[in-house]
C-alpha cells in the first residue's frame, strides 16, 4: 500500500514500531540482549581495539572522518549470528503485537 492510498511511509511504521517496542519493554530487553550477545562474541573488545589503532596511527583528529571509519568496520565486522537472532527476535515481537495494531 502507497501513500496514496492512505497507507503509512516505511519511516512512519518504523517510528510506530520503536515508539510499541519502547511502550511494552522489549526495546530495553533486545538491547540488553545484543550487547550481551556482542559481548560473548568478543565484537565489543575488537571494535574497541582497532578505534584505539585507528586514533593511535593518526597525527591529528578528524572526528567525522573517524566516526565514518569506525562505523563502516562495525558494520563490515558485526556478527552475522547476532544480525540473524535479533532479526528472529523481532519477526517474533512483530508476529505477537501485529494482531493488537
Amino acid at each position: 500500500m502507497s501513500q496514496q492510498d492512505g497507507g503509512e511511509s516505511c519511516e512512519e511504521l518504523l517510528n510506530l514500531l520503536h515508539q510499541r517496542l519502547i511502550s511494552t519493554g522489549e526495546w530495553s530487553s533486545l538491547l540488553s540482549q545484543v550487547r550481551l550477545m556482542l559481548e560473548e562474541n568478543g565484537w565489543d573488545a575488537l571494535l574497541r581495539q582497532h578505534a584505539e589503532r585507528e586514533v593511535a596511527a593518526q597525527d591529528s583528529m578528524h572526528l567525522t572522518a573517524f566516526v565514518d571509519k569506525l562505523g563502516a568496520y562495525a558494520h563490515e565486522t558485526f556478527p552475522e549470528s547476532v544480525r540473524i537472532a535479533m532479526t528472529a527476535k523481532l519477526r517474533d515481537f512483530l508476529d505477537r503485537n501485529l494482531e493488537d495494531a
